[in-house]
């Protein structure tokens, strides 16, 4: 006998879900908040500065799931556990982690990158992600069926010139995602990577001067918007991705070499 349409819509729903999503005061972590909250899920945000995610707290609070900011640096340990402890006085528990936060300190070739830019840029990209999975991995393992994940990059998958550390560290962020996967999966835990390509965000927009509008049904071309990834990130998250584990999924349109767009 086939499913109902109703059975089938739910299985990629995240009603009734609570998930955890870090970085989310803008861009992908904000479309993710967005996607997850517009579905019934509860959302814990968090950023470095608790008014970031305060005013998306209010940006979707007519939204059916409920959004909790808290204030977190996902490379302080101390930051990450109050997180884990805001999360289960909240809503008791967690079904979803979005590993999210990181960013790029600087471009420059690897002879003239800084120790300490290299520092940063591995600790917010790669050591955050282990620092989070690692506060909520008791959580997750206890109350599955559970799912984690993580935000990589195509610079991870490629390695892109001027770019080595955050390269390094969203490959690293792929095959930590894929050890992940096969430690967990006996406590029901899927952990899966996206790795998006350009995507239009706030901060890529200015720094390539790129004005136009992203139109989601012209299959021909190489920005995303933020949404895009949230979509998929959703997918992921939802029963609907029950035999996805341990991948990296790229999310960049039409392929090609990872050359720079035009704008």
């Amino acid at each position: 006998m086939s499913e109902t349409t109703d059975a089938v819509r739910s299985r990629s729903s995240l009603e009734g879900k609570t998930a955890v999503v870090t970085g989310a005061s803008a861009g992908i972590g904000r479309a993710i908040t967005e996607v997850f909250a517009a579905d019934g899920a509860d959302v814990v945000v968090c950023s470095r500065t608790l008014g970031d995610v305060e005013a998306v707290a209010e940006a979707f609070a007519d939204l059916p799931g409920d959004v909790e900011p808290v204030e977190a640096d996902v490379t302080d340990r101390d930051d990450v556990a109050a997180l884990a402890e805001a999360t289960e006085e909240a809503f008791g528990g967690v079904d979803v982690l979005v590993n999210n936060a990181g960013g790029n300190a600087a471009m420059a070739p690897t002879g003239e990158y800084k120790p300490e830019l290299w520092d940063q840029t591995v600790g917010v990209n790669l050591t955050g992600v282990y620092n989070v999975t690692h506060a909520f991995g008791d959580a997750l393992r206890a109350g599955g069926p559970s799912a984690v994940v993580n935000v990589a990059s195509m610079a991870g998958e490629y390695g892109v010139e001027n770019m080595g550390p955050y390269s390094a560290a969203k490959a690293g962020v792929i095959a930590f995602t894929r050890s992940l996967a096969r430690e967990w999966a006996d406590a029901d835990v899927r952990a899966n990577a996206v790795s998006p390509g350009f995507i239009a965000t706030e901060k890529l927009r200015e720094n390539f001067g790129l004005d136009a509008e992203i139109e989601r049904g012209n299959a021909d071309r190489k920005w995303g918007t933020p949404a895009e990834v949230a979509d998929l990130v959703r997918f992921l998250a939802s029963d609907a991705a029950s035999f996805v584990d341990g991948q990296s999924v790229r999310i960049t349109g039409t392929p090609n070499t990872y050359t720079t767009p035009d704008v």
